[in-house]
């Protein structure tokens, strides 16, 4: 679900790209990458339930 919501801000971040104001695509990216921030570190974190 995250990673959804993270490919529709990034499409919208492309989307005003092609607008003649930078602001809402400088807002969009940076919102994407704490996004995608927050998405590593917790897979990266989580604990894996191996059992040799």
């Amino acid at each position: 679900m995250i990673a959804t919501g993270i490919f529709i801000l990034l499409f919208l971040t492309l989307l005003a790209m092609r607008s003649k104001r930078r602001w809402p695509a400088v807002v969009l990216f940076l919102i994407s990458m704490a996004a995608i921030v927050f998405l590593l570190a917790h897979h990266a974190t989580d604990q894996l339930n191996l059992s040799f």
